[in-house]
């Protein structure tokens, strides 16, 4: 999926978690962060979806995050989950289980950046929309 479409995906979440945990909007910053970190992988010159999508780098990276604060720990693993989930939906698929099983999981469905990506972003800016209005 589309990093834009991930994003979204996390502050639609993240809104919702903040305020049903009490949690500071500061932490809104993990759920930012961790909705694109599993593509750091892009820029970091380490193939794409190996373990920058795995579950072991999900539990390690959030570990890291909740030493330095732990609501946006919450968020983060929250935000980085979804990216992995979301991941697994578009053909590629996601290696879950890497670098121990490199076989790749989902029901490798869609395809990013096509229109069932724009669709999910779509819909989470609408939720986002919806979550933020002033009444």
């Amino acid at each position: 999926m589309m990093g834009r479409t991930h994003m979204a995906i996390g502050v639609a979440i993240a809104l919702p978690v903040i305020k049903h945990l009490d949690l500071s909007y500061v932490s809104m910053a993990g759920a930012i962060v961790g909705s694109v970190a599993p593509d750091w992988d892009l820029y970091l010159g380490i193939k794409h979806r190996t373990i920058t999508h795995s579950l072991l780098f999900l539990l390690i990276s959030s570990v890291l995050v909740g030493v330095f604060n732990i609501d946006m720990a919450i968020l983060w693993f929250i935000a980085y989950a979804l990216h992995l989930i979301a991941d697994s939906f578009t053909k590629m698929g996601v290696p879950f289980f890497f670098p121990f099983i490199e076989k790749k999981y989902g029901a490798k469905l869609i395809y990013a950046s096509g229109a069932e990506d724009l669709f999910v972003l779509l819909v989470a800016i609408y939720i986002i929309s919806e979550m933020i209005k002033i009444k």
